[in-house]
């Protein structure tokens, strides 16, 4: 009885082993599932926030104030001085341009000596303008030059008078009137010219003679660089006079940026201009040529 008691305890173990089994394996198949259905999450988290690389040492320095720009100085004031009437005094134009700086020498032709005040004037730094005649209010009263352009004439014979005076004189870059305070009035007459300057490439540079000139407006139409006749400096021939004339066109420049002023080949032009020279500077303002105040 005792064995066949034993026995049977046996076999109710042995019945209880099978279950065992199948909740280990449950749990293995279980531990195996869930590794496989995370693991897909965590390859994505991974792509999708990759591990930022580590900052160089120069971005680990600590940042420098910015220092701000610095603007660009301002231009200094402009004023060009021209020197009508060339051509019929060498010595004259020498004296002027003793003065040692930038001058800008405008020659009437047809003159005993407009080709050598060119070269003359071009050979010592100055530039040069062809100072065309062009007719005056009033015209009975004064002596006209040979080829003035007048107002009655026609757009050829206009041009003709212009292009023969710059085949005369050398080293021309501008233009300016000789008088004209009737032609220039005349927008027919100032177109034929600007007509000629814009093909040449030169410049205008307009004396001024008349309130009512058309000359800056037909420059503007036609592309030509032009500039304003400012003041003449020496209508009076007194060196006071020719002086406070310069600081006029002085005041101009500053308050504007550039100006244009016209004297003559005078002995008290040649030494106000000498004598203005370091008071000039002082005012912070540069001498240039016509050609560095048209536009």
């Amino acid at each position: 009885m005792a064995r066949s008691g034993r026995i049977k305890a046996r076999k109710k173990k042995t019945k209880r082993k099978p279950y065992l089994y199948l909740l280990v394996s449950l749990g293995v198949i279980g531990s195996l599932g869930l590794y496989f259905f995370l693991l897909p999450k965590f390859a994505e988290k991974k792509i999708v926030q990759p591990i930022p690389p580590a900052p160089s040492p120069a971005a680990r320095l600590p940042e420098e104030p910015r220092r701000e720009k610095e603007p660009p100085p301002a231009p200094m004031p402009r004023l060009a001085l021209i020197i009508d009437d060339g051509g019929y005094n060498v010595d004259k134009i020498k004296a002027i341009m003793e003065a040692g700086c930038p001058l800008t020498v405008a020659i009437l032709p047809n003159t005993p000596h407009a080709r050598e005040t060119a070269l003359l004037a071009h050979r010592g730094g100055a530039e040069v303008m062809l100072h065309l005649p062009m007719e005056p209010k009033e015209s009975d009263r004064y002596s006209l030059e040979k080829d003035t352009v007048l107002s009655g004439m026609g757009k050829n014979e206009v041009q003709e008078i212009l292009e023969r005076g710059l085949k005369e004189i050398p080293h021309v870059r501008g233009v300016n009137n000789h008088m004209g305070s009737k032609a220039t009035e005349d927008m027919r007459v100032m177109r034929a010219l600007m007509e000629i300057l814009k093909k040449e490439g030169l410049y205008f540079v307009d004396s001024h003679t008349s309130p009512r000139t058309v000359g800056p407006q037909a420059a503007r139409q036609a592309g030509v660089a032009f500039g304003n006749n400012a003041r003449f400096i020496d209508p009076a021939k007194d060196l006071g006079a020719i002086k406070k004339a310069i600081r006029l066109a002085m005041k101009k420049a500053k308050k504007e940026g550039k100006a244009i002023a016209i004297g003559h080949p005078h002995p008290l032009t040649a030494r106000a201009i000498r004598e203005m020279i370091p008071e000039i500077e002082a005012a912070g303002i540069k001498l240039v040529r016509a050609s560095e105040v048209v536009g």
